[in-house]
């Protein structure tokens, strides 16, 4: 693991390889970056380097005080500032469920540092306009309650829909503590934020190209709200659809993401932009 002291927050981030690729990981609304830990493992170390950040109240990066602390646009500059420390651009961003709308923020916020964009069965970047005020306060109270009843029993979240098969145990105890210490306010803040983005058009006209996956037995995301939110990308947004993979192929495929990215950084990348230059 690794720290960066942002001029509000200190992140921590898990960072893996040292090849010429680079790859940026953001996970969602109540996991941790140890999610994306075997599909790191999985990319070539002498072809990728990749980074996995914790956000803000994940892990062991900081957790201030307030729920306004936590929000997808907060998220995404975060992001921002960690990669700028870096020195890192021309770099593909990869976003998880709520991650998928903090990457979708960061896309339109700084398009010029980006080679491409992968949104993993990602939230819509256009939230839920059906639902605020009194009515998101008391959903938002409902699922804390829940969460508070379910880690009573010793769960640690229902946020992940894994099955988790073949997963080394030390991960999966690893990201259930994170999931366990995640401060409520925190997952407030993400929640809101979450049905309240409004991208709208802006990532219609997004110029990197865009691939978006998932599985169609994700039972936090339905296939159905995956192919709308698809339909809000540019045309030629590249789709793939796991069957039988729920919510996290991060976790119950991840080779065969990392071969999925892989084949969007080293093929599907290189020949749009061929396609660019020669029209």
């Amino acid at each position: 693991m690794a720290f960066a002291q942002l001029s509000k927050v200190r992140l921590e981030y898990f960072p893996r390889g040292e090849g010429p690729e680079r790859v940026v990981l953001i996970h969602g609304f109540q996991a941790s970056a140890r999610i994306w830990r075997l599909t790191q493992e999985a990319l070539p170390a002498d072809r990728y380097t990749s980074i996995a950040i914790n956000n803000r109240g994940a892990g062991a990066s900081d957790a201030p005080p307030d729920e306004a602390d936590f929000s997808v646009p907060i998220f995404a500059e975060d992001a921002f500032e960690l990669v700028s420390q870096l020195d890192w651009r021309d770099f593909t961003l990869v976003g998880h469920s709520l991650g998928g709308a903090t990457v979708a923020r960061f896309a339109v916020d700084h398009p010029g540092l980006l080679k491409g964009l992968v949104l993993l069965d990602p939230a819509d970047p256009d939230g839920r306009g059906d639902i605020g005020g009194e009515a998101l306060d008391k959903l938002i109270d409902g699922r804390m309650a829940a969460r508070r009843a379910q880690q009573a029993q010793g769960a640690a979240g229902d946020a992940i829909d894994a099955s988790a098969v073949g997963v080394p145990p030390d991960l999966m105890r690893a990201l259930a503590k994170d999931m366990r210490d995640a401060p409520e306010r925190r997952l407030r803040g993400s929640m809101r934020s979450m049905f309240q983005v409004r991208l709208g058009a802006r990532v219609k006209t997004l110029p990197m190209p865009v691939l978006l996956a998932g599985g169609d037995a994700d039972e936090l995301i339905p296939t159905a709200s995956m192919l709308a939110t698809w339909a809000k990308y540019p045309a030629g947004t590249g789709l793939h659809i796991w069957h039988g993979v729920g919510h996290s192929p991060n976790l119950d495929r991840p080779a065969d993401l990392a071969d999925l990215l892989r084949r969007f950084v080293e093929e599907t990348i290189p020949a749009r932009a061929k396609g660019a230059v020669t029209a």
